[in-house]
């Protein structure tokens, strides 16, 4: 335990303005707040899937073949770099104790 009076100040006054960063900060391992669960949107997709393919297959079918595969192909290598941040913060988000490397 810490005898000095300053750092024992110190942590006190850390404890009533931020408890969770105490808690992070100290050793006991009880203390540690657990992080709360993403809400769960999984039916939200049936609602925007349709909506947003509706006017997709409308233009696909409107458009000349050569327009809509350019469209598809610009969007599919704009969106593959927003795809892999998806990814990435699923991983993280299903295992948040897990070690990050540098």
């Amino acid at each position: 335990m810490d005898d000095d009076p300053v750092l024992r100040s110190l942590g006190a006054d850390l404890e009533r303005d931020d408890p969770e960063l105490a808690a992070l900060l100290s050793d006991t391992p009880g203390a540690r707040p657990q992080p709360a669960s993403p809400p769960d949107h999984t039916g939200l997709w049936f609602l925007l899937v349709p909506l947003l393919l509706l006017p997709v297959l409308t233009a696909a079918l409107l458009l000349p073949a050569r327009v809509t595969l350019g469209v598809a192909a610009m969007l599919l290598i704009l969106g593959s770099p927003l795809a892999v941040c998806w990814m990435c913060a699923a991983i993280d988000r299903a295992d948040p104790g897990a070690p990050r490397h540098p």
